[in-house]
């Protein structure tokens, strides 16, 4: 059997929601990943928003950088001591949101503007994704209204994929339906990769989305991975040379 070629296989059953402890919690959010924070007042008003994580010290204090909003909803819901749920995405364990209910602990504006929490007792983990995952670092394109956007597609599964380009370029919805299009250089085969966005965030200024496969979309994604081979760092399109064919 090739162990160089992507197979389809069932991954071993995992847990969907596990608690952390602490500041081990920190340890799965990356530095500048964006997050989803809302605030809850004692009078049960909300305020939903983005803000990106900025770290953690040994003090129990987590910080977050300062989001746009109006001097009213400063006043309104910036207060020491009230709650705040937080939601990130965290890059270990095979993709899982890191979710925890902290508290205001101080609203800093001068010299930098800085919101600071406290480290939460415990979180929870909760898994996002079902099905082996592999990383890439594959060019494709977005055809939009005017023009061809292009993108690097970073990882594949036979559900889905996830994919990146710079933050000054055009925001898609959850739910907006798109074609990814991979060509092989190699071959000059195309592969439309077909289906819904369902999650966006910012990091370390890019944008990042996933992609769900519609039916053509996850077999056109079968038809890419039976063309990609693990060159020790990450798969790439085999050569004609040496293309092992699935299960050889």
């Amino acid at each position: 059997m090739n162990t160089n070629s992507i197979q389809e296989k069932k991954p071993p059953a995992r847990q969907k929601e596990r608690v952390i402890m602490g500041l081990h919690a920190m340890d799965f959010i990356q530095h500048g990943t964006e997050a989803s924070l809302e605030v809850l007042t004692p009078l049960g008003q909300r305020l939903t928003f983005k803000s990106n994580f900025i770290g953690f010290n040994e003090q129990q204090h987590i910080f977050f950088t300062m989001p746009h909003l109006t001097k009213k909803e400063y006043d309104e819901f910036f207060i020491e001591g009230f709650n705040v749920d937080i939601d990130g995405v965290s890059e270990k364990g095979g993709g899982a949101l890191v979710r925890f209910r902290t508290r205001i602990e101080h609203v800093v504006y001068k010299p930098i503007k800085l919101l600071v929490f406290s480290v939460p007792q415990q979180a929870k983990l909760v898994m996002l994704r079902n099905e082996v995952r592999y990383e890439l670092s594959l060019p494709g394109d977005i055809q939009l209204p005017n023009r061809k956007l292009r993108v690097i597609l970073t990882d594949v599964s036979s559900a889905g994929c996830g994919f990146s380009f710079d933050a000054i370029s055009p925001e898609f919805d959850v739910d907006q339906r798109i074609v990814l299009e991979v060509v092989n250089d190699i071959s000059g085969d195309n592969y439309a990769l077909s289906g819904v966005v369902k999650n966006s965030r910012k990091k370390r200024g890019k944008q990042n989305y996933g992609l769900v496969f519609d039916g053509p979309g996850k077999a056109n994604c079968q038809r890419l991975q039976s063309k990609l081979f693990y060159d020790g760092t990450k798969y790439v399109f085999k050569s004609p040379h040496k293309a092992p064919t699935l299960g050889a």
